[in-house]
């Protein structure tokens, strides 16, 4: 099974890949990603052999900016039609967004185009990897490798987009402690914003803190002091956010982590809000010992009423001497993260596995389940539309409890983490 970010091959493109396996006339045709949509931009002809036609490659490839091209070759299937080579270029240079869509859309691409045209793929990050000596090389360790499979090559793919993200970061100044996904480092004004909810309740003037990611930096949205039946109201219903919010329950200050995607978000918001998610939380902790009592999710902000937050604050106290809690992501690796990630949203929501909870509150909505999360595990997943998941972080080690259930969400229930 190919994993898909969502975008899709336009009607234009089809036609254009159509008209050029069928008359064999193209050689070069570069494909790029247009307000989510795969685009033809550009493409030469058959002029000579593959291998001098083949040094063009080099002007449709930008330093920083990823494309597809779709190569012609000199063979043929048994169809009569030719085969095509796919080329993936993502440069190192490449923004971090764009890194990660591009490596997710391959597989739309091809699939949709039709896999039985393409016989082979190259991949690189630089013009040195993808020139006709790289495309050389490449064919001498095919013959040398055991062969691999699509969903093989496309894992392949996907690691080193990872690694080259990750590589990204590791040379940044800001102190931070990483967990998996991809860590976008703090503005100032977004970290002074939440160093005053670290004051005493009698000293903060603010209690509400909005972050939202742009131009691969965490900036301060809005930061007030709002009543808990106004949390909702305070959270746009389009767009993603990160909102950490402090109040009193029972004598005690607790710190809650509110992540809100909707489901009319763009593609391109849900997979980066996802995937930055648990280092939010991780480097909060880390430059700010700002430390997050309960972790809240849902796409739908409508949700988060005063009676459910207050249930999850008392629930979480009440639980804290537990015997465990279960693992969001169930000990996956990033890369598996990050494809279940990119299998795409369902019913318009943003997806995540079903995890263990407990029973719903009365107060809360019907769509409302929750779930606990240890605090050394912060794994990054998407959220079912309409659907609130919450996260408790417990001090005892964690343990995975699957539980699923095919109700219909007028009595589907959840249960109590043992």
């Amino acid at each position: 099974m190919s994993h898909q970010s969502g975008i899709k091959v336009s009607d234009e493109l089809a036609k254009t890949f159509a008209d050029a396996t069928s008359n064999g006339n193209t050689r070069i045709l570069r494909v790029s990603i247009v307000k989510e949509s795969l685009e033809p931009n550009g493409s030469a002809p058959v002029e000579s052999t593959f291998e001098k036609d083949y040094n063009k490659v080099l002007e449709y490839l930008d330093e920083s900016t990823p494309s597809y091209l779709l190569i012609r070759l000199d063979d043929k299937a048994n169809t009569g039609k030719y085969n095509w080579l796919f080329l993936s270029y993502v440069p190192d240079n490449a923004k971090i967004r764009d890194k990660m869509i591009y490596a997710s859309t391959r597989a739309s691409l091809t699939k949709e185009l039709g896999d039985n045209h393409f016989t082979d793929s190259i991949y690189g990050t630089t013009k040195d990897d993808v020139n006709y000596d790289g495309y050389k090389k490449h064919l001498v360790h095919k013959k040398a490798e055991a062969p691999l499979t699509q969903r093989e090559r496309e894992l392949e793919e996907i690691k080193r987009a990872e690694a080259n993200t990750a590589t990204d970061y590791q040379g940044a100044s800001t102190r931070r402690t990483y967990a998996p996904g991809i860590a976008f480092p703090f503005t100032d004004k977004a970290l002074e914003a939440l160093r005053e909810l670290q004051k005493p309740k009698d000293e903060r003037k603010t209690n509400f803190v909005s972050l939202y990611l742009e131009k691969e930096t965490i900036e301060l949205d809005t930061t007030s002091d709002v009543s808990i039946n106004d949390v909702h109201s305070k959270l746009p219903e389009n767009a993603p956010r990160f909102t950490f919010y402090t109040l009193t329950v029972d004598n005690t200050d607790v710190v809650l982590f509110i992540y809100t995607c909707p489901s009319s978000s763009k593609i391109r918001e849900r997979m980066l809000y996802s995937s930055s998610k648990a280092n939010v939380i991780t480097n909060a902790s880390s430059e700010l010992n700002l430390e997050v009592t309960k972790k809240l999710e849902t796409s739908d902000p409508s949700d988060l009423t005063e009676d459910y937050l207050l249930e999850e604050v008392r629930h979480k106290k009440a639980s804290s001497g537990g015997s465990g809690a279960s693992t969001a992501g169930g000990g996956l690796s990033i890369v598996e993260q990050r494809i279940q990630m990119l299998s795409g949203p369902k019913q318009g929501g943003f997806k995540r596995p079903v995890a263990p909870g407990r029973r719903r509150p009365a107060g809360a909505t019907p769509t409302a389940t929750t779930f606990a999360n240890n605090n050394n595990n912060n794994n990054t997943n998407n959220s079912t539309s309409s659907t609130t998941t919450t996260e408790s972080n417990n001090d005892s080690s964690s343990s995975t409890n699957d539980d699923s259930s095919n109700k219909s969400p007028e009595t589907t229930e959840t249960t109590d983490e043992q």
